[in-house]
């Protein structure tokens, strides 16, 4: 029997995490990025300043979560109603997010944890994942993988094409135009609205994040994601797919299946032979998720500590003495034996 292949699905709930496990969330809360304090890297003032029609839709609206406030930038009739134009408030809300994010990763790599629990958990489990698809713009999880030396490939042109597929559909922090593309001196404020153009992306280092950005590579929430077809994605997800399909264990990690996710969270779920078990790692687990995946084999982690049982420990899903795979219980549940609830 060979050592377990797992698959992991990330959403914001691991940033969350890793936030409240370290502090960031007091001044870094990931569901209310508007409220972040930003320097614009042209200026070096707050970066809404330099995103006026950013800022118009904010200061209407300061009440509102501030995904609620990137929703309203994609409805074209209430941004008319307010004197703006929605391609550019989104154009504006991309290049936000990118630079906020930017921000945020390298504050998370300087205070990259082994004591957290999902590193531990992904220290653990290292050589069992075959893949990975991650909905966030931060590099937390690449973060980790690096600090692990876990190998992992998301189509850039500068990067080596070795070690397991990291699908991040929605963009990322370090994703850039490449080389060549398209030739203008990117500034803030805007005065150049380029945009969702289907171009080969490059890998930028952490170091060299905090810049106007030619393309900022980056699905505002709330919108249905524009770059599934793109060159950087479809690939990714394809070769995801095969790994998924290998998988005997797929973790969604602080999942909150929103409507305009729901469409590639399903098409994971498809890829899954039916006795992969799911894990829904999730405190509040969101009821039509859970309803999506009924009748499958799933177990729920619903700890705000991560992956640990009642008494603090790693819950593993190899045996640690031999690497393979959970003998699956007796009830037929298509659980492993320590994780079914029948006894």
């Amino acid at each position: 029997m060979t050592k377990p292949k797992i698959s992991l699905v990330v959403g914001n709930g691991f940033s969350m995490s890793f936030a409240a496990y370290t502090g960031l969330v007091d001044n870094w809360d990931t569901q209310e990025p508007l409220h972040w304090n930003v320097k614009c890297p042209s200026t070096g003032g707050n970066f809404l300043d330099s995103l006026i029609r950013l800022k118009t839709l904010f200061e209407e609206n300061e009440k509102l979560p501030s995904f609620e406030v990137f929703k309203l930038a994609l409805d074209i009739d209430y941004c008319e109603s307010i004197g703006l134009d929605s391609f550019e408030t989104t154009l504006e809300a991309r290049h936000f997010l990118t630079i906020a994010f930017s921000e945020y990763s390298k504050l998370q790599s300087e205070i990259i944890s082994e004591e957290w629990n999902w590193y531990k958990w992904i220290q653990l489990h290292k050589d069992n994942i075959n893949g990975a698809l991650s909905l966030n713009y931060d590099l937390l999880l690449e973060s980790v993988f690096n600090k692990i030396s876990k190998n992992y490939y998301s189509f850039q042109v500068n990067h080596h094409d070795f070690g397991i597929p990291l699908v991040k559909p929605h963009g990322s922090v370090d994703f850039e135009m490449a080389d060549g593309m398209i030739s203008y001196q990117a500034a803030y404020p805007l005065l150049n609205f380029v945009d969702l153009n289907n171009t080969p992306i490059k890998q930028l280092d952490l170091d060299n994040l905090i810049y106007p950005r030619d393309q900022a590579q980056c699905i505002i929430p709330n919108e249905a994601n524009k770059y599934s077809d793109f060159q950087w994605v479809k690939p990714a997800n394809d070769w995801l797919s095969e790994r998924l399909g290998e998988a005997e264990y797929c973790i969604f990690i602080g999942i909150s299946y929103f409507d305009c996710d729901k469409t590639e969270l399903d098409h994971v779920i498809n890829q899954l032979t039916d006795d992969c078990i799911i894990i829904v790692a999730n405190p509040n687990p969101p009821e039509d998720f859970l309803k999506i995946i009924e009748g499958r084999p799933v177990k729920i982690w619903t700890s705000y500590n991560g992956p640990v049982d009642s008494s603090g420990e790693i819950i593993p899903l190899k045996c640690l003495k031999t690497g393979k795979p959970l003998t699956k219980c007796f009830c037929r549940s298509g659980l492993s034996y320590q994780h079914c609830p029948c006894h």
